[in-house]
């Protein structure tokens, strides 16, 4: 009966000590996310702002970057509601109360990942008014 008790509380330790391994990915993940984001966004501007691409070309590459960041900001909320539930495990192995989650940091990056996509958005709609320097030098090459 004791090797049963000392069995199942080594497993409840590597249980624990595994599930803290989880928190510290998903966190590494957490704070990754977004910058890969902001990478992506930032190479499909500039290479709207860069290349001599027809507004149909640029409208298609900042819709993509619109919808890369929406879909985003569901990802954010996803991997924080798992990072949470991971964390409850942790907290009921230690005999510590249950926290209300706090998404602060989630919704800072999801409010920046909106505007971005607010702001990829706009300019699809009509990327020759926003881009009109290459524009013009795309007329002057014809």
């Amino acid at each position: 009966m004791s090797d049963d008790v000392a069995a199942a509380t080594r497993d409840q330790k590597v249980i624990y000590e595994q599930r803290c391994q989880d928190f510290r990915s998903l966190n590494g993940f957490l704070w990754q996310s977004p910058l890969i984001i902001m990478s992506l966004t930032g190479g499909l501007w500039f290479a709207v702002a860069s290349f001599a691409l027809s507004d149909s070309a640029r409208s298609m590459l900042l819709a993509f970057a619109c919808l890369a960041n929406l879909l985003m900001i569901g990802a954010l909320y996803r991997l924080r509601w798992v990072m949470q539930r991971v964390l409850e495990d942790i907290r009921d192995y230690d005999g510590k109360r249950k926290t209300k989650g706090d998404y602060t940091i989630v919704r800072l990056f999801c409010a920046m990942l909106l505007l971005t996509a607010l702001g990829s958005a706009i300019a699809a709609w009509n990327p020759g008014a926003y881009f009109i320097k290459q524009a013009a030098a795309a007329k002057d090459v014809d």
